[in-house]
């Protein structure tokens, strides 16, 4: 809750009386015990003390507590690491450990032994000049600013720091990336061909994977947490915890279902499994997917594609490019990409798409795919 005045002191020592926007009550203390400054304390919204006079009697509980070595504030947890590593812990391990890479790389040695309370605008941009030096784009600066910035909002919310340093520090910006057909110089259709011939050579784990990609136009990240108890009769039956999106659902709430090509399920075999699908580091399938596209796929450049190459993420830039001619760019959005977020602006209409025509789409897709050049 914002505050509405400056906190007065009461006629209780280090105890202060805050008036927050709605009227009501705080009070919150500000002391030194044992020649060290603490930080603010609101007793009323850590403790539920509702009088200056319960305040007082809880800080000099605190006080005992404090001088018997009790780490009562849990002054640890404050620190950035350690906070940072409690909310990752909310997350997928996917996440948690990507972002856990980045963070050591970057933000470490700048702040992470800091405590949140010291951290300041110039140590972001310390890390943003550093990002900057390497030749890293603003895009990936930007994925810093979305790592931290739930811990360094929570403690703004929290009253913990007086101001959002974060946002001061403007890290990064998106980039827009050109349309395909800025960046080959050949048709779309025979171009995802030639990538879907490619990962057709090998029946191997890399090659299944980029199959999926493909052909079945999921995200990396979704592809990436498949479990084998997910696919039944050849559909897959799509976890709510594996796709991007910032609802709140529960984790295993399956919110959609998408069938499997015969190549993968060729691939995938009949014998019964158990466990992920792939299980080797995450970062290798895409940087192989890239080598893949360099070394084996013969597209047909423009100038743009070396500054924006073909990645794996294209796959759904080709569905959406070739397919909505036919049925519209949200209808493909919502009926393939699991684009159901909120933001997306995508007509209401199209908001629960049944199977049967989800499909419809892929099976003319995998067509296009299938057909000679």
């Amino acid at each position: 809750m914002p505050r509405k005045n400056k906190p007065t002191l009461t006629k209780y020592s280090n105890i202060y009386e805050l008036i927050m926007v709605d009227g009501t009550k705080n009070y919150i203390a500000k002391f030194i015990h044992n020649g060290r400054r603490y930080p603010e304390k609101n007793l009323t919204k850590l403790y539920g003390k509702r009088t200056a006079k319960s305040a007082f009697d809880k800080l000099n509980s605190i006080k005992e507590e404090l001088s018997a070595n009790n780490d009562v504030f849990n002054i640890k947890s404050n620190k950035v690491e350690d906070l940072l590593f409690k909310y990752l812990e909310k997350r997928s391990e996917t996440y948690n450990k990507r972002s856990k890479i980045s963070y050591n790389k970057h933000v470490k040695p700048i702040i992470g032994h800091l405590m949140i309370t010291n951290v300041t605008k110039e140590h972001f941009l310390t890390i943003k000049y550093n990002m900057e030096d390497l030749g890293l784009s603003q895009a990936t600066i930007k994925k810093i600013r979305n790592i931290m910035n739930p811990i360094f909002s929570d403690a703004f919310e929290e009253e913990i720091i007086p101001r959002n340093v974060l946002k001061q520090a403007k890290l990064g910006a998106d980039t827009v990336k050109p349309k395909l057909t800025d960046r080959l110089n050949e048709p779309l259709r025979p171009a995802i061909k030639k990538i879907y011939q490619a990962a057709l050579e090998e029946k191997n784990d890399y090659n299944l994977f980029f199959l999926i990609s493909i052909m079945c136009v999921r995200r990396f990240q979704e592809i990436f947490l498949l479990e084998y108890e997910d696919i039944v009769d050849g559909i897959v039956h799509v976890r709510f915890e594996t796709i991007k999106s910032d609802k709140k659902l529960h984790p295993k709430l399956i919110i959609e279902e998408y069938p499997l090509p015969k190549e993968v399920l060729e691939i995938i075999g009949t014998e019964p499994k158990t466990g992920k699908l792939f299980n080797h580091v995450y970062r290798t399938y895409m940087d192989k997917y890239a080598t893949m596209i360099k070394d084996k796929v013969d597209l047909a450049y423009k100038p743009l594609a070396e500054q924006f190459p073909i990645r794996s993420h294209e796959n759904r830039n080709f569905i959406t490019s070739i397919m909505s001619k036919k049925y519209g760019i949200d209808y493909i959005g919502i009926a393939c990409l699991s684009h159901k977020e909120e933001k997306s602006n995508v007509n209401v209409r199209y908001s629960d798409i049944e199977y049967k025509d989800r499909k419809k789409i892929y099976k003319e897709y995998w067509k296009i795919l299938r057909a000679s050049k």
